[in-house]
Formats: C-alpha cells, sequence, structure tokens
C-alpha cells in the first residue's frame, strides 16, 4: 500500500487534544542517510488540527531509521508512548511523540520501497491550534465509523470505514445520493456537477471493513474534456 501525503496527515491527529494556549516548538527532524526531501509547502488541516508534513526518502533500513526518531524524541524530552499503546492505524509502522510543554505531536510513517529505500512521512501537529473541523459537505455512509476530515488548497477530503458492507454497497449508495444532488458520474467513481467535482476511493482493509475516502473540489475547465463528457 502506498501512502499518500493527505492519509498521512489524517494519521497523525487521531486520539489526540491539547490546549488551545499551545505554540509551536523548534524541533528538526534528522533521518540518517537521507537522500531526498520533499517540504510539503503550507500545512494540512485534519481535523481541524494544523499540520505541517514533510517527506524524506532515506537508504537506512526501516527498523534502525524507527529507532533512531525514537531516541531523537527523547533526546528533545518528549514523550514516547509505548510500543503497545502506539497506534497503528496502517500496515507501515508508525511512531509518534508528544512534546507536553507546548502540546505538538511529532509522528513519523515509515514506509519500505521496492528499491529497498525507506520514505519517512514526517508530521507536526499542532494539537493546541486546534478547531472544530469544517464539514465537508459529503454524506457518510449509514453506519460508518471514524470519520475523518483534511482541507488543503482546492480539496476538501473525508475518510472513514464501513464494517459488513461490500464495495459496492458503498459505491450504490454515492451513485445515488450524487446523482440526486445533481451530479454526473464521468468516469467509474469520479462525479462532477456544474461547479465541483467528487471522487471516491474504496478499498477493504486487512481487518475487513470498507475504507472510504472522498475528495471533494472545484470543477475546472479541463474537466471537461474528461473522456465520455
Amino acid at each position: 500500500m502506498m501512502l499518500t501525503i493527505r492519509v498521512a496527515a489524517l494519521m497523525l491527529v487521531l486520539g489526540l487534544s491539547a490546549p488551545a494556549w499551545a505554540q509551536r516548538a523548534n524541533f528538526t527532524w534528522d533521518i540518517p542517510k537521507t537522500v531526498s526531501v520533499v517540504d510539503v509547502p503550507g500545512q494540512v488541516d485534519a481535523n481541524g488540527v494544523p499540520v505541517k508534513l514533510l517527506a524524506v526518502r532515506s537508504k537506512e533500513k526501516a527498523q534502525v531509521i524507527l529507532q533512531s526518531v525514537v531516541d531523537r524524541f527523547l533526546s528533545w524530552g518528549f514523550v514516547v508512548p509505548e510500543a503497545y499503546k502506539q497506534p497503528q492505524l496502517l500496515r507501515e509502522p508508525m511512531v509518534t511523540a508528544i512534546d507536553t510543554r507546548n502540546f505538538i505531536s511529532y509522528t513519523a510513517i515509515l514506509q519500505v520501497n521496492p528499491d529497498n529505500t525507506t520514505t519517512v512521512f514526517l508530521g507536526q501537529a499542532n494539537l493546541g491550534a486546534a478547531k472544530p473541523p469544517q464539514p465537508a459537505g459529503l454524506p457518510v455512509f449509514p453506519g460508518g465509523s471514524g470519520v475523518l476530515t483534511a482541507q488543503t488548497e482546492g480539496a476538501h477530503t473525508v475518510s472513514y470505514s464501513v464494517p459488513g458492507k461490500t464495495t459496492a454497497d458503498v459505491e450504490a449508495f454515492y451513485r445515488e445520493v450524487l446523482t440526486k444532488a445533481g451530479f454526473k458520474e464521468i468516469e467509474p467513481r469520479v462525479f462532477k456537477s456544474s461547479t465541483e467535482e467528487v471522487s471516491l476511493k474504496l478499498a477493504v482493509t486487512k481487518e475487513g471493513p470498507v475504507a472510504v475516502r472522498l475528495v471533494r473540489r472545484a470543477a475546472t475547465p479541463d474537466d471537461d474534456m474528461r473522456p465520455g463528457e
């Protein structure tokens, strides 16, 4: 499974909260054997929490990087929950620490690449600046749980899971709801109105529930050039 920046951002803020007067710390990452760095400009709003992201590719093995990250967290005096208390929401290993003084959480998600390098998604979530998440205006399948929202420039994302259903059930639900709302399916699982476009991504997780991801963005003139329009 290949991670995306937006998915990584959503993973960074699960189960965390803090007072509203927090300020950002000056912590810096130090990933061994770094090959390249992608600094994601701006910030992502994940469930109302501002998150800054960085993606680093390293030649070092994932386990060595993981230990290096934990050691750095500890050297900065951060609280690192024990391994069994660390949320493992993806197949990729991840570790989170909290700067309790400034109410910042730091998370690293490690993805092993086919060329034996490791991509490390690094996130800094300013918990103290959290605001109520903005609704995306997208319906959630009945019985859906673990709803997460993220907002970036030009896109609003909703992710959640649905137990006891199939991808066909969820797809049929959105096809009916979005059609009634004035959207047209311009290609499989992509719906467009005169002003907006909604894309639907579905997958069955290893635990069984259907993983749902909706992305809503403003339609552009180029969208009218899609095949079949």
